[in-house]
């Protein structure tokens, strides 16, 4: 499964395997990847407060990611 994470207007897809990763962890690849996108060093500062399915439902960040979004979901951060 693969997962779109929306920073604002720029758009990081992260491959999850079959999607038995905590939201925590999508976050962390999401974060990685996108400051590799912005070309900004690993030290850059990125927060992120939580994650909003593409249906509005904000995302606990313990949930298995195969339990709260399908393959090809778009998310966001907040």
């Amino acid at each position: 499964m693969k997962v779109t994470v929306c920073f604002g207007r720029t758009r990081v897809v992260v491959p999850c395997g079959d999607g038995n990763i905590q939201v925590h962890n999508l976050i962390d690849q999401a974060a990685m990847r996108y400051k590799k996108a912005i070309a900004k060093d690993p030290s850059y500062w990125v927060q992120v407060h939580r994650l909003e399915h593409g249906d509005g439902g904000i995302l606990d960040l313990d949930d298995m990611l195969c339990d709260v979004v399908d393959d090809k979901d778009r998310v966001s951060k907040t």
